[in-house]
């Protein structure tokens, strides 16, 4: 099997993030993944799967391209940063990872959610599988 792989299948072992990581969850896999040959784009989106958002921050800030924007905008919501986040969003355009997710998904309703979910717990685990499967696209659009 070949490292990104194995990196992978463990990520997706993972249950669902919570929406603000306390934590990276796995530093070995943090390390495994910062030596992976692979775009910084997939670099990024991994460690921002593993909630190590320094990783994913210091990467994003080099792609210039609506994936980057993505990415930050992603990782500054998790921080939480909500008005950094949208700030990043607004940058985005349309994205073709939106229209897997849903085909009127809208970025900016998941930043207030995420915002109102810092209230809510109830509301904080049921935004959990949805973060996660943006994620997951994510890593899948940047593999492609």
């Amino acid at each position: 099997m070949s490292e990104l792989k194995a990196v992978l299948e463990r990520l997706r072992s993972f249950e669902p993030a919570p929406l603000v990581p306390a934590a990276v969850r796995d530093a070995a896999l943090d390390e495994r993944i910062a030596r992976l040959a692979a775009s910084p784009e997939l670099k990024a989106t991994l460690h921002l799967w593993n909630d190590s958002l320094e990783r994913c921050h210091a990467l994003a800030q080099e792609i210039h391209t609506p994936t980057g924007s993505y990415l930050h905008g992603v990782m500054h919501r998790r921080e939480p940063d909500y008005g950094n986040a949208k700030y990043w969003f607004q940058r985005v355009g349309r994205h073709p990872v939106f229209e897997r997710l849903d085909p009127s998904w809208d970025p900016f309703h998941m930043v207030d959610q995420c915002e109102k979910a810092a209230r809510d717990p109830k509301l904080e685990l049921s935004l959990r599988p949805l973060q996660a499967r943006e994620i997951a696209l994510l890593a899948d659009h940047c593999s492609a």
